[in-house]
């Protein structure tokens, strides 16, 4: 019977002290650039690339080779007023150097960047 008191007390006290309060830890803030800050920009495939814009709607993001100033890709995307992200995949491109345009949906430059692929 004293074997089973010890037992609950040790699990009593077991209890108690893993019922300690802690601290909640601040949530991380993400800081995101914009990517068409710079006029220059390295980036590998699958990169993620982060811009804003002012309104929602249709936009296109155009990549053009510099060198043969010929369009090598092409996507069209739904935007969201504020922060948008897009994924980068460049494996199938052959071209070191390009220029990436964003357009809006009635054909205006809304920003333009230059681009390495490493």
């Amino acid at each position: 019977m004293m074997n089973y008191i010890k037992i609950i007390i040790l699990c009593c006290v077991i209890f108690i002290i893993s019922c300690r309060k802690t601290a909640p830890t601040p949530p991380v803030q993400l800081v995101t650039k914009d990517f068409f800050a710079n006029s220059m920009n390295t980036i590998s495939n699958g990169d993620s690339i982060n811009f804003t814009l002012q309104t929602s709607g249709i936009y296109t993001l155009t990549m053009v080779d510099t060198i043969q100033n010929q369009v090598v890709s092409r996507e069209r995307f739904t935007g969201k007023t504020g922060m948008n992200s897009l994924n980068i995949y460049t494996k199938t491109l052959t071209q070191t150097y390009l220029t990436v345009v964003l357009m809006d949906n009635n054909n205006n430059q809304i920003n333009k960047t230059k681009i390495t692929i490493k």
